[in-house]
């Protein structure tokens, strides 16, 4: 288990670094194409698809990142109104089970969008970059979000197993 936590906290570094990397990218190609536009009249072929892509990853990164730390959305009102350990940890199991339910659903989706990317390989128009770059942050996303989403259902279970010991 200790082995899996490091592993865990060496991806979230890497997520994190990605982040920023991201990030600093992102922003400079959305800077340069504001600028190239404003000063030249009009923008260098490729820094909008480059940009987007940045964007797709940075987002699916916040996403893993959000879901390793169970961040999920939530209702405020039902979590804060829930006083009782024991009705707390059957609505955390209900919400676990429905995290995972939908993240294997999605994963499904990717699966089928993988699916049909190879079938039919697409590039983005200026550079010819494949869209499978795009892709690929999407369907890394949803195995994180299946792989955390089953760790949150297992985490659940075990605070009611511990709640019901102590009871």
């Amino acid at each position: 288990m200790q082995k899996l936590q490091k592993i865990d906290d060496l991806l979230f570094v890497v997520f994190n670094v990605m982040i920023i990397l991201t990030s600093i990218f992102m922003t400079g190609l959305v800077f340069f194409l504001v600028l190239s536009r404003y000063f030249f009249g009009s923008s260098m072929i490729g820094t909008l698809e480059m940009a987007t892509i940045c964007a797709i990853w940075l987002y699916m990164l916040g996403c893993m990142v959000a879901s390793r730390n169970n961040e999920h959305l939530t209702v405020d009102f039902l979590d804060q109104s829930i006083v009782s350990p024991k009705t707390r940890a059957y609505y955390e199991i209900s919400r676990s089970i429905i995290v995972f339910g939908l993240s294997l659903f999605v994963l499904y989706l990717a699966n089928d969008m993988l699916a049909w990317a190879l079938k039919r390989p697409q590039t983005t128009p200026a550079l010819s970059i494949p869209l499978l770059w795009q892709q690929a942050a999407m369907l890394i996303a949803t195995v994180f979000f299946v792989i955390y989403g089953f760790r949150d259902v297992i985490r659940a279970l075990g605070l009611l197993k511990m709640i019901e010991r102590s009871a």
